[in-house]
Formats: structure tokens, C-alpha cells, sequence
């Protein structure tokens, strides 16, 4: 049995309904650690290019990351990866809870699920004992319900990751929630829908073993230590968590009319509006944090967990939406149907400002009125949408799919890139770092890829020195150097991610990269793998591991049909043709250049080079995509609308 890895992963096949259990690979282990780099590499090997990401052919991978379950704190995240009926390219989310720390207890390092059942299942995992059960009872359940039955069957010491009735009815946008309001992203919800899997329990007894366990416990403590003293993180981040960027983070207003300063906020999106209806906070495991919030709703009789920024911000004000108890009650709403929040909520914006053009008519709405901040009409389309029922049913099929089906009008007003909705931003903000890291992006226009990291954004409030060594010891100065910058930047979440290390709720270095405040940049990473796995690891390996990652994601992509193109941004078309928009994009595209020679791509077709391949032990990548044509991409293919399932029980 290995260290630190649980050394086992699982295959379901669901259309045999059949289980088998197999020893991890350590050659693959040691070139893709764990999370985000087992799925993306496997990702990239059971995927057939041009497969319609709702049929049996595609796959679904649940991965914990090598350091879950340690007693590294913070690395509570589960990777969940599938080729997304969203985007139509690489969809990953990663989601915290209990669920990495339990499969990791249990012994396994992935699951790879596959095919598709003829009759609602669920996998159960205890252990050794893996199996598939009948879930027909589950089917049409919320989330938390959901949780709640296979508590009770199994016992409340169990995690759980499923999907509610978003994802039953294939919502473009469904995600898998984790342990009730962990939320996986892009799709993937969907995709266990349209397999009839409805989730997925685990309780892990083992626990895990590293090698070197004293000197890894005093390196783990160090970095828990850091954060209980440190005074931003206990005054700040653990007392409003991601309601810190209602303050520091330019939320959107009105499908991004304009961005909101702290002083622009209007009563009901200010951090003390939600600080009201809270009543508890809880965490994810192995966290000293605690930055998510439990908030009662008194109108409705309910309680809610973890309110963030970005469902705020996108179900609140890009809705010009103010009713604090509303937008928390929307939220809620997400997390029991399974949906993500920000793709929900920059859909709904979008539609309502097709609506205020006229580009969209109460004959498409069903007679809808789409005003804006109108809580009491959203509430209803949310519902309406998780069970695609009237206009839900076209707003199900997510942002730039939705904008398809309404036309070229539309899609002038869609600000995506690679199919993942994201706001528009000014070429010259932050020296082209926002617009170039949503271009980048594996997954589409993101913000947890590198952007926040690439200029330091929040760890000069954790204390101001960590900037100046971060410069010091390889992070380039995005003011002189932002490709460099996010390059590095894309390295730190890749790791991040393929630790199972959460990235901080107001992503910063020293959550993403353990001990980086210590052992800047890699140090401390190459120590505590090292300990836990009793193989040496180099600050030279971690950078490999990173861009062997990110380029077999590229790789994907391209054989999904993304080129070069698809690395534009997009502006509204009131001021597309400027001269400030024009020269922006013109710096934009020699950034792109700059970005691909130097991540070692062709600047053309945008290909990772062979040489850059085998260098990094991946020339077998080369192999499927040198001197092949793939059909361009244009998002997911999508179905008729009376194809979908339609309707059901709430």
C-alpha cells in the first residue's frame, strides 16, 4: 500500500451494472499526484472526441486530492470532472465537505463512472465493500433530503454527493452538491442525471498513512498555526468569509451595466444586510477557518448554509436584486435543485436584459415579465427551471446555449469565453491579467484558474510582506510581466487542485500552496510530499506536475475543436468598435502570443509542441492531436427542448 494515496481506484460501469476495483498506478500517481490531475489525465484517455456530453459515452471522475484525509489542514476538496454539457470542452468544479478526507479513509484515489443505468442507482462505499443500489426512492428529491435518507439508512457519520432535480432533468448548468451545499460545478449534475446515478455515499475507516508522520505533523501544524494567528484571517475571513468581496471585489450590477464599489452598495447587498440572518458558522473538513455561514430565512421557515460572494453577486445584484432574504433564499434554492449559482444567475441577467431591449418578448417568456430586482418573479423561474418547465426550460440550457436558441442578437450581448459565462472587462484592468486569465482557462472563463494569484490580490492583506517575497522568489511582477505572472499563477491552482488543498474562499497564495509563506514558491510543497509519500520531490518536479496538467487539459480542449479563436474576449456591442476596446484587443491577442510560446503551444494552432511533451514524460498526448484537424467547436450539441425530461415532484 502506498503512502499518503489510498492506492485503489473505482470503475463503475453502470450500464452492466458492474464494479471493479483496481490498484492506483503509481507511474500515474507520480506524474498527475492526485485530484485534478488524475481526472484531467483520464479525462483525456476515456473520452472519444465529438461524443454529445448526455450520452452513455461520456464519464463522470470524483477524485480526492494525495494530501486529503491528511492532517494537512485545508485539503478538504473533491475534484469532479466530466466533459461538460454546458461548455462542451474539459468541465471540472471542485467542491469541499467531508467527502475527500471519507474516500481517502476508505482507500480509494478516484472514481471513474461510466455508462449509463437502465434505472435510478446510487453507489455505496464502505470500505472495501463497493456496490450499486436502487435509488427510485430518491429520484425527484432535493439534495438535503437526499443526504437525509442515506443518513438514515447508513448512519450520520457518512458523506454524500449527489445530484437533485436540476440534475434529473439534464439542466445544462446542474451541478453535484456535496454533503448539502458543496457545490461541484459545470455540469457535471447533468451528467450523473442523464446516467441515473443520483449519488454517491462513502464512510472511510482506514485513515492514512504517510510516511515521515512526526516531521509531516510539525510541517502541517506550522501551516494550520499560521492561520489562527494571523489577524486578517481571524478578524476578516473567519467572521464574513466570501462576503468580504461584496467590499474588495467589484460586483456586477444589472448584467454588468456597471461595477460596485463599497460605496455604490445599496442597502440589502452590504456584508452587515447578511449578517442579519446569520446564525451559526460551520466548515469543511480539516479547516480552522470556518468562513462559511448558516443564515435562517424567516419568511420561509428555513435554513440555509454557506451564502458566498459570487452567488450574491450573481443571483443579487447582476439582477439588480436587493432583497437580502430573497437572494439567500435563491441560494438555498440552488443548492437543494443542484444548480450552480453564478451560470443561474448570469443567465437570468442576461435574459432580462434581452427582455429590456426587446431582443425577447413576453411571446418567448410565456408571459413573464423580466424586470429588474424583481425577487418574487426570479424565485419562480428558478424553480422553473430545475424542472425545465415554460421559459425555465430554455433558460436551463445555461448562458451562451440559451443565447443560441435566441439568436445573433443575443449572442452580441453574451460575454463567454469557451462557453462559460464570465463579465466583460477593459483589456488595460490589471495590465490584461482578468481578460487573458479568462482566455487561458481550461474550463472557459473562470476565476479560480490564476487570475486572483497572478496579482496577488488578497495576500497583501494577510500581511504585507507576502507580496515582496513572493516577487522575490519567481512570481513575476504582473506590472512588468503578466503573462509570466498568470503562467505562474495557472501552476499554483493546477497544484492546488491536485493536492485536494482548498484555495481560500478570498483566494489567496498561502491557502492554495502550503508552507508558500515559509518555503516560497514550491518548498513547501516539495517537503510535504516528500514526507507523506516517501518519494523526493523537487521544487522542479511540482512546476512539471503543473504544466503536465494544464497542457493535457489544452490538449483536450483541442481535440473538442478550440482554437486559437476561442481565445477572444468580448465587449458589449455599444462599444465594440472604440478605439479604447479596439487597441484592448489588439494587446489582448500579443498577450495570447506571448502566453502560448512561453506555455511551449504554437502560436497558430495553438498545440502543445511534442518537445514540451516528452519532456514532461506526456509525448503519448502528442501522439493524438499532431497533425490532426478536429471540427471547430460550438458548444455542446443541444437537444429539441421536448427531448428533456420535463416536470416532476418538488
Amino acid at each position: 500500500m502506498p503512502y499518503a494515496w489510498g492506492g485503489r481506484v473505482v470503475f463503475v460501469d453502470l450500464t452492466r451494472e458492474k464494479v471493479v476495483i483496481r490498484p492506483l498506478d503509481m507511474n500515474e500517481a507520480k506524474l498527475f499526484l492526485g485530484g485534478r490531475g488524475l481526472n484531467s489525465y483520464r479525462l483525456f484517455k476515456l473520452i472519444r472526441p465529438g461524443i454529445d456530453p448526455l450520452s452513455p459515452d461520456n464519464v463522470v471522475l470524483l477524485a480526492p486530492g494525495v494530501l486529503s484525509g491528511t492532517v494537512l489542514p485545508m485539503c478538504s476538496r473533491t475534484h469532479i470532472t466530466t466533459l461538460s454539457p454546458l461548455t462542451g470542452i474539459l468541465g471540472d468544479g471542485n467542491a469541499g465537505g467531508d467527502f475527500a478526507a471519507q474516500l481517502k479513509f476508505a482507500g480509494y484515489d478516484q472514481i471513474v463512472i461510466t455508462g449509463r443505468a437502465s434505472r435510478p442507482k446510487y453507489l455505496w462505499i464502505e470500505d472495501d465493500n463497493v456496490e450499486l443500489r436502487d435509488a427510485s426512492d430518491l429520484w425527484g428529491l432535493t439534495t438535503s433530503r437526499t443526504v437525509d435518507y442515506l443518513r438514515d439508512v447508513h448512519g450520520d457519520d457518512i458523506s454524500v454527493a449527489c445530484i437533485g432535480p436540476a440534475g434529473e432533468h439534464l439542466v445544462r448548468f446542474a451541478t453535484v452538491i456535496i454533503d448539502k451545499y458543496h457545490s461541484g460545478a459545470r455540469g457535471s449534475g447533468a451528467v450523473l442525471g442523464s446516467k441515473n446515478l443520483k449519488a454517491i455515499a462513502v464512510r472511510g475507516t482506514k485513515g492514512v498513512e504517510v510516511a515521515n508522520p512526526d516531521e509531516f505533523y510539525e510541517l502541517a501544524k506550522e501551516d494550520e498555526e499560521y492561520f489562527k494567528k494571523n489577524e486578517f484571517v481571524q478578524k476578516v475571513y473567519k467572521v464574513i468569509g466570501t462576503h468580504y468581496g461584496l467590499l474588495a471585489w467589484y460586483p456586477g450590477w444589472k448584467y454588468y451595466e456597471k461595477y460596485l464599489g463599497p460605496d455604490d452598495l445599496p442597502k440589502g447587498l452590504r456584508p452587515q444586510d447578511f449578517a442579519e440572518y446569520e446564525v451559526g458558522r460551520t466548515q469543511c473538513y480539516g479547516c480552522p477557518i470556518a468562513c462559511k455561514d448558516i443564515y435562517r430565512l424567516p419568511r420561509w421557515g428555513e435554513f440555509g448554509v454557506a451564502s458566498e460572494y459570487e452567488s450574491i453577486f450573481a443571483l443579487g445584484a447582476n439582477n439588480g436584486v436587493t432583497d437580502t432574504e430573497a437572494i439567500l433564499k435563491m441560494e438555498h434554492m440552488a443548492d437543494e435543485y443542484g444548480m450552480d449559482t453564478i451560470t443561474l444567475g448570469d443567465t437570468l441577467a442576461l435574459a432580462r436584459l434581452l427582455y429590456e431591449k426587446g431582443i425577447i418578448t413576453n411571446e418567448d417568456t410565456g408571459g413573464i415579465p423580466l424586470r429588474w430586482g424583481d425577487a418574487e418573479t426570479q424565485i419562480e423561474l428558478i424553480r422553473m427551471i430545475a424542472y425545465r418547465e415554460g421559459f425555465g426550460n430554455k433558460l436551463a440550457e445555461g448562458y451562451r446555449n440559451f443565447a443560441k436558441l435566441i439568436g445573433e442578437e443575443a449572442l452580441k450581448y453574451c460575454y463567454d469565453v469557451k462557453g462559460l459565462n464570465r463579465g466583460w472587462y477593459y483589456v488595460d484592468f490589471l495590465n490584461g491579467i482578468f481578460t487573458l486569465a479568462h482566455a487561458t482557462s481550461t474550463r472557459g472563463a473562470d476565476h479560480l484558474r490564476g487570475r486572483s494569484w497572478a496579482y496577488w490580490e488578497n495576500d497583501r492583506y494577510l500581511d504585507p510582506n507576502l507580496p515582496e517575497l513572493l516577487l522575490k522568489h519567481g512570481l513575476p511582477d504582473y506590472r512588468k510581466d503578466p503573462v509570466g505572472a498568470l503562467i505562474v499563477s495557472e501552476r499554483a491552482c493546477v497544484i492546488a487542485d491536485c493536492l485536494g488543498r482548498c484555495k481560500g474562499s478570498i483566494n489567496t497564495w498561502v491557502q492554495a500552496v502550503p508552507l508558500v509563506w515559509k518555503y516560497p514558491l514550491w518548498g513547501g510543497v516539495a517537503k510535504l510530499l516528500t514526507l507523506a509519500t516517501g518519494i523526493r520531490f523537487t521544487e522542479e518536479d511540482i512546476v512539471d506536475i503543473a504544466d503536465r496538467v494544464y497542457l493535457i487539459e489544452m490538449a483536450f480542449n483541442i481535440r473538442q475543436g478550440i482554437k486559437k479563436k476561442h481565445y477572444e474576449v468580448k465587449f458589449p456591442p455599444e462599444i465594440a468598435d472604440s478605439p479604447r476596446v479596439k487597441e484592448g484587443i489588439k494587446k489582448h491577442w500579443e498577450m495570447v502570443n506571448e502566453y502560448l510560446r512561453r506555455r511551449g503551444c504554437d502560436v497558430e494552432t495553438t498545440y502543445p509542441r511534442r518537445e514540451v511533451l516528452e519532456k514532461l514524460g506526456i509525448g503519448w498526448v502528442a501522439d493524438e492531436i499532431e497533425g490532426k484537424v478536429f471540427p471547430e467547436w460550438d458548444g455542446p450539441p443541444l437537444w429539441p427542448l421536448d427531448k428533456y425530461p420535463r416536470g416532476g415532484r418538488s
